[in-house]
C-alpha cells in the first residue's frame, strides 16, 4: 500500500468513527430521515378487520414521501426498526423500491431501550431516532397512522407531534400542506383541520425518543393525520390515487419546511437535565432500563 494509500484509509476509518460516535452537532447534513410506522413484527394500528395496516401501508407508500423530497433537491433515506426478515413478496418489493435501512430492533410491545447518544433518553422507538442522528438528518419524520377503536365516522382530532425545541415548525409545514390539500379536500373530517401538537416526555415514558432528536437539534415530527378506523378516512387511503396524494402532500410539506428551516436548539449538558424541563430529574431517578444513564441532578 502506497503511504497516500495508508493515509486516505486512516482518514476514511476516522470519518466512520465519528459517524459512529458522540452527539452529532446541529445544523444536519441535508439528508430527510423517513422512518416507517412499527414494523411487520409489530404491525400497529388497522381498520377494523386489518384491510389496511399502518406498517404495510408505510412500506407501500414512503417511496412517494421520498420521491417529492428528492424531486426537489434533497437527499432521503427510509428506514425501519424491523429484522427485514419475514417480509411477503410484495412487502419486500415495496422495501427494495424505497430503499428501506433496517435497522433490526423491532422492540415488540413495550420494550423500551436507551439512546446510544443520549442514554438518559428511554422509548420503544429510539433506535429510529438514532439512526436520524447518526445521519445528521436535517429531519426526522416517522410516518405512523392512528386508531381509536371500533367503526367511527365525521371528524377525527388529526395531528402531527412533533419535538419541543425544534419540531414545531417543520410540524406545523406539514400539518399546513394536509389542510391545504388533503383533509376536507377529499379526505373527509368534518371540517376540522389537522392541528400540530408539542410533545415533551420526560425520562423513560413511552415517547422520550423524540426528545434524543431534539438533544441533537433535529426537527421531529410524528404523522398521525389519519384514523384507520374512521370510514372517510379508510376509504380515501384505501384508493391507491388518494394514498398517493396523501403520501406526496407530506412530502411537500417537508420540503417547505426544508426551504426555511429554523434555527436549532442543541442539549447544552449531557449531565444536566434538558433546559427548562420540569419534574425530569426526578423521572431520570426513576429509570430501570439496562444501559440508562440516571441523572443524579
Amino acid at each position: 500500500m502506497t503511504r497516500l494509500k495508508q493515509i486516505l484509509s486512516a482518514a476514511l476509518a476516522a470519518l466512520a468513527l465519528a459517524g459512529c460516535t458522540g452527539v452529532p452537532s446541529g445544523g444536519g447534513s441535508g439528508v430527510v430521515v423517513l422512518d416507517i410506522g412499527h414494523c411487520v413484527e409489530s404491525p400497529g394500528a388497522a381498520t377494523p378487520g386489518r384491510n389496511l395496516e399502518e406498517c404495510r401501508f408505510w412500506y407501500k407508500y414512503s417511496y412517494d414521501v421520498k420521491r417529492e423530497i428528492e424531486r426537489a433537491g434533497y437527499r432521503c433515506t427510509v428506514c425501519n426498526r424491523g429484522n427485514g426478515t419475514g417480509l411477503d413478496a410484495e412487502l419486500a418489493a415495496y422495501s427494495r423500491r424505497a430503499g428501506v435501512v433496517h435497522l433490526r430492533r423491532p422492540g415488540r410491545g413495550a420494550e423500551r431501550y436507551p439512546s446510544r447518544y443520549h442514554p438518559d433518553r428511554v422509548g420503544s422507538g429510539v433506535v429510529s431516532a438514532d439512526y436520524a442522528i447518526y445521519r445528521h438528518a436535517a429531519a426526522a419524520v416517522f410516518l405512523h397512522h392512528n386508531s381509536s377503536g371500533g367503526w367511527t365516522s365525521g371528524a377525527s382530532p388529526s395531528i402531527i407531534i412533533c419535538n419541543r425545541h425544534n419540531g414545531r415548525p417543520l410540524a406545523s409545514a406539514i400539518a399546513a400542506e394536509l389542510n391545504a390539500n388533503i383533509l376536507n379536500h377529499g379526505m373527509p373530517n368534518g371540517g376540522r383541520p389537522c392541528t400540530v401538537q408539542t410533545r415533551y416526555v420526560d425520562a423513560d415514558r413511552s415517547a422520550s425518543w423524540m426528545n434524543a432528536c431534539d438533544d441533537s437539534g433535529i426537527p421531529a415530527a410524528v404523522v398521525e393525520a389519519a384514523f384507520l378506523n374512521n370510514r372517510g378516512h379508510a376509504a380515501f387511503l384505501a384508493d391507491d390515487a388518494n394514498a398517493r396524494r396523501y403520501a406526496r402532500a407530506i412530502g411537500r410539506g417537508i420540503v417547505n419546511y426544508l426551504r426555511r428551516p429554523a434555527p436549532r436548539h442543541i442539549r447544552r449538558d449531557e449531565n444536566m437535565p434538558d433546559e427548562g424541563s420540569f419534574g425530569y430529574a426526578a423521572e431520570s431517578r426513576r429509570l430501570s432500563v439496562p444501559g440508562a444513564k440516571i441523572l443524579r441532578r
